[in-house]
């Protein structure tokens, strides 16, 4: 992947999660895509596209105008990096501004796995 395909890549994949767009979300990974959010203290895994859909579901809900912006990125491979700023109201209203980071795995230009990490 070039650097201006990396950057084309990385700012496309922020805006569409940012839209909140699900089904543009979900264009995005494989059939048997794998999540892994940052919600979970011990961590949680969805696997298939049904799970993942839930999943991204619940998270618009419980952090309704959540935004991320990009703070740097790299890739190696099949492996993207991507640290980023996380904006927002929780389901209280309570502001956030939250750093972090996602592993994604690519397969055949789509995301396979979304693995998310953020400083709480």
């Amino acid at each position: 992947m070039t650097s201006v395909q990396l950057d084309d890549f990385v700012q496309s994949f922020l805006q569409t999660w940012s839209s909140h767009d699900i089904g543009a979300i979900m264009d995005l990974m494989t059939d048997d895509c794998e999540f892994e959010p940052s919600s979970r203290a011990w961590g949680i895994h969805y696997k298939g596209a049904a799970e993942v859909r839930a999943a991204v579901e619940h998270l618009f809900k419980s952090a309704p105008d959540i935004q991320w912006r990009p703070i740097r990125y790299f890739a190696a491979g099949n492996q993207i990096v991507i640290e980023v700023l996380a904006t927002g109201t929780n389901d209280k209203g309570e502001p956030f501004e939250t750093p972090g980071c996602d592993l994604l795995t690519l397969r055949a230009g789509k995301i396979s796995s979304k693995r998310a990490y953020r400083k709480l």
